[in-house]
């Protein structure tokens, strides 16, 4: 009972965190920024769950995908002409697991055009209670979009997972990963 309060806490923490840092980035980028937009996003993600384990004497590999959707917020801040960043904060929901994606991605027009390229780290927090996983993991995302007008655009994005979710729990002489890996394409709307 108090280790499920302690990891509830440091889930509770770290969310705080995320949302702190992700508050600072977003005020700190705007007072900089030429101009700023602000939005709404929401689309189809697919998730894929790839699992692998060594134990010295048998390999296994296991790969799943799952599907669902993702809504959320976030900013357009034009640096340049065409070197805009990103911040946004998504609530997705795949199969019936909670996740909360955090990206900040620089976003680059290809010259004169409306198409633009899309790249940067991302935070990724499983909201739901998990056990043997942890909740948090870092992506790196890449992606590209069209801008319709200056307020509907589209997007698409694979985020690949650095870090491995396996805990501590297992014996040591196994070799335990497992990563989660993100398609999102959707569509939104800057005000």
């Amino acid at each position: 009972m108090i280790k499920f309060y302690f990891r509830s806490l440091i889930k509770i923490y770290m969310m705080k965190k995320l949302l702190f840092g992700f508050t600072f980035i977003f005020i700190g980028l705007s007072a900089m920024a030429q101009t700023s937009q602000f939005g709404v996003t929401a689309g189809y993600t697919n998730i894929n769950l790839k699992a692998k384990t060594d134990d010295g004497s048998n390999d296994f590999t296991d790969s799943d995908d799952q599907n669902g959707f993702y809504i959320g917020l976030l900013a357009d801040i034009a640096l340049a002409d065409n070197f805009h960043v990103q911040p946004e904060a998504l609530y997705s929901l795949v199969e019936d697991v909670n996740f909360l994606q955090i990206p900040i991605l620089a976003k680059y027009y290809l010259g004169e055009s409306r198409f633009h390229l899309l790249g940067g780290p991302q935070a990724t927090v499983i909201i739901d209670e998990t056990f043997g996983i942890k909740n948090f993991g870092l992506d790196l995302s890449v992606g590209a979009g069209y801008d319709f007008n200056e307020h509907f655009f589209m997007d698409a994005r694979y985020s690949f997972e650095l870090t491995n979710r396996i805990g501590n729990d297992l014996p040591q002489q196994v070799d335990a990963s497992l990563r989660i890996s993100t398609i999102n394409i959707g569509v939104g709307y800057k005000f």
